[in-house]
């Protein structure tokens, strides 16, 4: 495959997801560490990138590391605890003035615009404000985190009105009290806040680590909020990364449809996990990533694009629409992020305790992921469920496929009645092969 058709393959991937996220608002938490040199420049260029497809975005930038060095240059030595920094006056001096230069340089960055285009587009706009409204943290086990606070509210009304007006909205994780006090807050609990309120489509947190790592060390590409929180239960998240993955639940589980955290490290790993199937880092949803379901009558155009290119090389016997729409019923199909990859389908006869598996289809873009196993266990499963006890599969070209899957060589007349009589109608000449459950 030659780079023209790498660009043709990849651009049609990502396709899809350009138009589904057109107008979607988009919550994007930035560790502070990210934001200064090259880093900054190459995530303030995907960000402008994203403006310009239509995506609404919503960013809040870390400090953590610039309070960290202003302390350190001053010779004030920062106090923690459970993590959080404790915020007494002259950590708080620290953090305004690490903000201050952060938004400078981050609204520097993203006002360079997309340079690289062949005609020069015009500045994203960038709009900041007191979008944060803020309470202490106050007295925890017995020490008093000063102007550590919280959340209270989200200006969501104020945030939507500039988002509508095509601004980037800019937070820095600073809040302000009804009293006119200023609090030092977390980036990531602002950002899940504003994903909340605003109820986002994703919330993302852009981190120094590739997402979140199992106790061996690797990653976790995928995981349901179920799945988070008994990893945070049992103890098996790293500690560093305990607060992140609590966050990301709390967000999916109060509606925010997904939250990812992946690498600003790694180039481009944002514009991944957005428009690649397999996106970067670790999503994770309130329920599972990929699922397998019973088909709907609004599956059918998906169902049709699926199977029609085997219907046209003779794998598949044709079916029309009417005849989808008739028997749905019998399909279930698979979806990975919310796109339609695999299909299968079960007709049962009555009143034989024989089913016939038929219509196992998995998408091309998608056939290294073991979506064909998890169909045909989807399938087994769901046969005897229904009290099937020998399911039959009929093929002319993968016989093989099924033969390594606990299949054997079975005669036409082995069929249920009614379907004999189709398969000499057909004249396909299917070899037949059957499974007993």
């Amino acid at each position: 495959m030659n780079l023209s058709e790498f660009f043709v393959r990849d651009f049609r991937e990502a396709a899809p997801y350009i138009n589904y996220l057109r107008g979607k608002t988009l919550v994007i938490g930035i560790a502070g560490s990210l934001l200064e040199g090259a880093t900054l420049r190459t995530l303030a260029a995907d960000l402008n990138l994203l403006a310009s497809l239509g995506v609404r975005l919503v960013v809040v930038h870390g400090s953590r590391s610039q309070i960290s060095a202003l302390a350190e240059a001053r010779g004030h030595t920062p106090q923690y605890h459970n993590g959080r920094r404790i915020t007494d006056e002259t950590t708080l001096t620290h953090a305004k003035q690490a903000c201050g230069m952060l938004r400078c340089d981050i609204e520097a960055a993203l006002s360079i615009g997309m340079t690289t285009a062949t005609q020069r587009s015009r500045a994203l706009a960038i709009a900041a404000g007191n979008f944060v409204s803020a309470r202490p943290l106050g007295v925890i086990d017995g020490i008093d985190m000063g102007y550590t606070g919280r959340v209270r509210k989200i200006d969501t009304e104020s945030i939507r009105q500039r988002l509508d007006s095509g601004a980037l909205v800019l937070i820095s994780p600073l809040g302000h009290s009804l009293s006119g006090k200023t609090f030092n807050l977390s980036m990531g609990d602002i950002a899940e806040a504003a994903a909340i309120a605003l109820a986002a489509e994703k919330l993302i947190y852009v981190v120094e680590q590739e997402g979140i790592l199992n106790e061996h060390g690797t990653l976790i590409s995928n995981l349901s909020a179920q799945e988070a929180r008994e990893l945070l239960d049992n103890q098996r998240a790293q500690p560093n990364q305990r607060r992140l993955l609590q966050s990301a639940v709390n967000a999916v589980e109060k509606q925010v449809q997904r939250t990812q955290i992946l690498s600003g490290r790694q180039d481009g790993s944002l514009i991944r996990e957005l428009f690649t199937r397999h996106g970067a880092g670790t999503s994770v949803a309130r329920a599972a990533f990929m699922t397998i379901r019973q088909a709907q009558s609004s599956d059918i155009s998906a169902i049709t694009t699926l199977i029609r290119p085997l219907e046209d090389e003779g794998v598949l016997l044709r079916r029309s629409r009417e005849y989808l729409e008739n028997h749905i019923g019998e399909f279930s199909i698979l979806e990975h992020d919310r796109q339609i990859y695999g299909c299968v389908a079960l007709k049962t006869f009555e009143p034989s305790e024989a089913g016939e598996l038929a219509c196992l289809v998995v998408s091309p873009e998608a056939q290294d992921g073991g979506y064909g196993e998890l169909l045909l266990e989807h399938l087994l499963a769901n046969a005897r469920a229904r009290g099937i006890r020998r399911l039959f599969a009929l093929s002319t070209h993968t016989g093989e496929w099924f033969i390594e899957r606990g299949f054997q060589a079975a005669a036409v007349a082995d069929l249920p009645e009614e379907r004999q009589q189709e398969y000499h109608q057909s004249r396909r000449q299917s070899k037949v092969f059957a499974y007993s459950l």
